[in-house]
């Protein structure tokens, strides 16, 4: 999966969102935050599990603080998983594995 995962900007994160029918993860974080680090390390690894594909967006709130409050972002890591361009479920804290796959079936749902 991090081979998928990218930086956007918001022009970018825009672009993600407008573009992207099949659903996508957006990740807000922040460089100082080892939770942050923490979700990242756990998306890699259940990358093998049920969200195989599922593309991952990094948003940093320090460089993208406008985009981080348009969705409701109060602290870090917070996981926002967009369906057909819109937000549907959104998770903040270093989620567990487990969590991570619960999103992944999610995906399969929609």
């Amino acid at each position: 999966m991090s081979s998928q995962r990218r930086q956007l900007d918001s022009e970018a994160f825009e672009l993600q969102r407008e573009d992207h029918d099949s659903p996508w993860l957006a990740v807000f974080v922040a460089d100082w935050c080892q939770p942050c680090e923490t979700l990242l390390s756990r998306l890699s690894s259940v990358s093998q599990e049920s969200i195989r594909g599922l593309p991952v967006a990094v948003v940093d709130v320090d460089r993208e603080p406008m985009l981080a409050e348009r969705y409701g972002v109060k602290g870090t890591p917070t996981l926002i998983l967009f369906i057909d361009g819109e937000p549907r479920l959104t998770r903040v804290g270093a989620l567990s594995e487990q969590q991570l796959l619960q999103i992944g079936e999610e995906c399969a749902r929609n």
